[in-house]
Order: C-alpha cells, then structure tokens, then sequence
C-alpha cells in the first residue's frame, strides 16, 4: 500500500499558507560567465511550478540561489516569508532540496541518513528515528531501511533523495530532474507525490528541461533562457492554445494522407 505523502510544513514552523518563493532581478555571475542574469519568478504555495529551460540556462544555479547554496550577486529572494539572502539559516529550516545528484553517506544506513537529517533539523532521537520510519514508508524503501546505501539503484536513490529533502516537512520544495533514473512507474509516482504535498499547501518547484516530463504534474511554468526570464505561462492556459504542426517528407501525398 501507497503510503500518505507528507503533510506541509506550515503548522510545525508557524509559515503562513500562503507564503512560497518570491525572487526579483536575480543574478549570478562565475567570472566572465554571466549564470543567471536577470530571473524574476514566484512559486505560489499549493501549486507545482516548472522550471524550464535548456541545458546552460541557468537552471541548476537559479536552484542552488533559491536553496540559500549560493549568494546573489543581485537581486531578492523570498523563502516562505523569509529574506533567504540576509537569513539563509531560517529559510533552511522552511525548505527542502533534491539535487539532481544525491551524494549520501554509503556507509550509513538509509534509516540513519534519514534519521540524521532530522537531528540535524532538531528534532529528538526519538523523533528523528521514527521520521526516517515514515519516510521510508512513504517512498516504499522500508526494505533497505538497514543496509548502507552504496547498495540503492539510480531509481533507489532518487527515492531516497526525496525522502530526505522532505524529512522535516518543508513547506518549499526544490526539486532539480528528479525524474533522471526513474522508471515509467516511479515517474508517474513521483507526479502523484508532488501533487499531493501541493493540494496539502506546499509550494513545490521542479526544474527539468524536458516540456512533457512536467505538463502533467505541473499547474504553471517558468521559462528560462540565457539566465534570463523569458515567459510564464499557466498550463490551463497552454491548453486552449492552437498548437500548430509541420510535416515534412518527401512525398507530398504522403502528407496529405496523413493528415486526414
């Protein structure tokens, strides 16, 4: 049996339900190469947004900005209500971040990983043991919740990265492709997942640069180009717009058939 995903953290930090990711003018430069050049976004809480971009656009560092990983050069970041530029301490506490790759401990145990990141969070031993007990519940790694985790799959892992980001119940979630390594079936899963810790009050956002791999888990997206914003959009809205089609071939007639 599926278990429940988790509940948002809102009513164990005190964050207002409303409160997700607000960002303006960002920017992030590494030398001469200008990363992220002017981002302005919002992650409205209760929703899953995308991120999407093609590779080199910014997407991994806008993500690490906004997980309090790296400084600004420009800009402003709200996380949960909280000025993540001038407090990174405090908005940590209020969100959750799957990196693309996990990096776990191997020697350790998944329940200990688990359990360690909820001591790290303040939680009790107590507490902590019985969190990582749910989590694994939650992401169906109960079995391996005593063995190290050099022993996980690509898939595994990706499971447990989640299990990790939300062990303290977040109320923001950042997710960068964490569908890389899944199967059919752990994708669809993972769609219902986060829809869940949305419709539950969680503002979740997920980078990918695949369109269709986030349509239907995702109620709006953002685009990014050269490190800059270049359009948001509400799938709804997508939706009723005309999508036209170009074929090509060598025989026309071909095409006419096809077409009927």
């Amino acid at each position: 049996m599926t278990a429940p995903a988790p509940p948002p953290a809102s009513p164990v930090l005190g964050v207002a339900a409303h409160d997700g990711i607000v960002a303006h003018g960002l920017a992030r430069s590494f030398g001469a190469v200008h990363a992220v050049r002017d981002v302005s976004l919002t992650v409205p809480a209760g929703s899953v947004t995308a991120l999407v971009g093609p590779n080199g656009s910014g997407k991994t560092t806008l993500l690490l900005i906004l997980a309090t990983l790296l400084r600004p050069d420009a800009g402003a970041v709200s996380v949960a209500g909280v000025d993540a530029v001038r407090e990174p301490v405090e908005a940590r506490r209020r969100l959750g971040w799957m990196p693309d790759t996990l990096g776990v401990w191997e020697e350790l145990t998944c329940h200990d990983i688990l359990a360690s990141l909820g001591r790290l969070y303040g939680m009790g031993k107590a507490e902590a043991s019985a969190r990582a007990d749910e989590q694994l519940a939650w992401v169906e790694l109960t079995e391996f919740a005593h063995r190290p985790a050099r022993v996980l799959s690509r898939g595994q892992q990706q499971r447990l990265s989640l299990a990790r980001a939300t062990v303290h119940r977040p109320s923001v979630l950042l997710l960068d492709e964490p569908a890389n390594g899944l199967d059919p079936a752990a994708r669809i899963r993972l769609r219902d997942d986060l829809r869940a810790m949305a419709a539950a009050g969680t503002a979740v956002l997920v980078s990918s640069h695949v369109l269709a791999e986030l349509e239907e888990m995702s109620d709006r997206a953002v685009f990014l180009r050269e490190g800059a914003t270049v359009a948001t959009q509400e799938f709804r809205a997508a939706d009723d717009l005309a999508r036209p089609y170009r074929i090509a071939g060598p025989d026309p007639t071909a095409r006419d058939t096809l077409v009927r």
